[in-house]
């Protein structure tokens, strides 16, 4: 999945995803389903923003791999890209412009960074970013997981639900604002250790939760996707930059179970509410592990614990005229009491 770095300029580009009609797997709609939520989940992060929409008005057309051959004939002969959804790894395996249901979200990202670069008029995946080569393959991105987080957390839509689906039937289901998720305890228990990988999970729009599991918060959530993703600094912070604490994370809430890990975490947390610090001088401030303190400092920023402070160039004082101080009573009285002083007498 695609990291949001910094903002950028956005190419609004069309897009038409093709129901089935050609197929008996039921799994070939659950293949467009989860491309059209992987384009929903990631709105506003790529640089190109995809628009749904009619198959004439599209430049790009996802389609099952079911789809007549005469079908696909007529749309590459019209300039249209094709990507294609496969239910079927044998006949139909993965390829440049085919992916195996399940794909991983970053396999879409890749696969429409690819498929932009040559609509741009690149030849090769040479012309790729190096992000995109990093991620071409699934959880290559430790961060795809808190990205859609962070997207969810924007769009705000509290009437939608993601369901997160992992192996050995794993699910997570999440509310469209990232408000509140839903899981069995183990998987839960999984979250919070970080033994269970985020962002190999394939996201999908979904229904609500099952009614026999409790809500959970999104704090929880946030901070232990976050805290496990990486030893590294999120893409969205800086290794030179000050952040200062706003407010205590509630730590009964999101302790750690390993004792000597919740310590270290209470004395980074207490060392930056004493005064604001980037994460190399934090962690030689609480005594801590530079690990330790780099995922901490993503956990604090991203849950919204601590935010980087924010510097600016001090305003140089005025300067200000040398003036000799005028007595009062102007020169003459000056002079006056100089002779006076000298026992000069009245002036002549």
């Amino acid at each position: 999945m695609v990291a949001v770095h910094a903002a950028r300029t956005s190419t609004q580009r069309r897009i038409a995803l093709i129901n089935p009609r050609f197929a008996t797997d039921e799994r070939a709609g659950h293949a467009v389903q989860l491309f059209d939520s992987v384009l929903w989940v990631f709105k506003g992060t790529t640089h190109t923003s995809w628009l749904t929409g009619a198959v004439d008005d599209a430049q790009v057309v996802v389609v099952h791999h079911s789809e007549p051959a005469a079908h696909l004939d007529a749309w590459r002969q019209a300039g249209k890209l094709i990507i294609l959804l496969s239910t079927d790894e044998i006949h139909h395996p993965a390829g440049p412009r085919t992916l195996l249901y399940p794909f991983p979200a970053v396999q879409v990202l890749s696969m429409l960074e690819r498929v932009e670069a040559e609509m741009d008029g690149a030849t090769s995946d040479a012309h790729v970013s190096s992000a995109t080569a990093q991620r071409s393959g699934p959880g290559t991105d430790p961060w795809s997981f808190v990205e859609a987080l962070r997207t969810l957390r924007s769009l705000g839509n509290a009437t939608m639900w993601l369901e997160c689906k992992g192996e050995r039937g794993v699910s997570i289901w999440i509310q469209g604002d990232g408000s509140r998720y839903f899981c069995d305890n183990d998987t839960a228990a999984a979250i919070r250790t970080g033994s269970l990988e985020l962002g190999g999970l394939t996201l999908q729009k979904g229904k609500p939760p099952p009614d026999n599991l409790r809500p959970r918060s999104r704090s929880e959530l946030f901070w232990f996707a976050t805290y496990h993703a990486s030893a590294a600094l999120a893409p969205w912070l800086e290794q030179k930059t000050s952040y200062r604490l706003l407010r205590w994370p509630d730590f009964g809430c999101l302790r750690p179970s390993d004792a000597a890990l919740r310590t270290a975490q209470i004395r980074i947390v207490a060392a930056l509410s004493e005064a604001p610090s980037s994460s190399a001088e934090l962690a030689a401030r609480s005594q801590t592990s530079i690990e330790t303190a780099a995922r901490t400092m993503n956990a604090l920023v991203t849950c919204g614990f601590a935010e980087p402070v924010v510097t600016t160039a001090p305003t140089p004082p005025s300067r200000r005229q040398n003036h000799a101080p005028v007595p009062a009573g102007g020169l003459k009285q000056f002079l006056r009491n100089l002779r006076q002083h000298l026992r000069l007498g009245a002036a002549r």
